[in-house]
């Protein structure tokens, strides 16, 4: 069965993201526009949509914050060591 309120809820965050969506880091971007493409058909309304896309609204807001551009600064990085076999 379809919760319209929650996505109405889910809509309403696409809107929120659309006015920051120029300070989106690629990965973030590319969460918004798959789940988007999911949201089409009213049919879908899993649990956790809303809350990434409230994740991704709060990281916006920490990087404001913080005074950090995503499209400039540098990503983290985990240098694994590899075994020569």
């Amino acid at each position: 069965m379809v919760d319209l309120a929650r996505h109405v809820h889910v809509t309403s965050l696409f809107e929120d993201i659309e006015a920051v969506e120029a300070e989106l880091t690629a990965n973030e971007l590319e969460m918004v526009r798959h789940l988007k493409e999911k949201y089409e058909d009213p049919g879908h309304n899993d649990f956790d949509d809303a809350h990434v896309l409230e994740v991704i609204l709060r990281n916006v807001g920490i990087r404001k914050g913080f005074d950090i551009d995503a499209r400039k600064h540098t990503p983290r990085a985990i240098e694994m060591e590899r075994n020569k076999d």
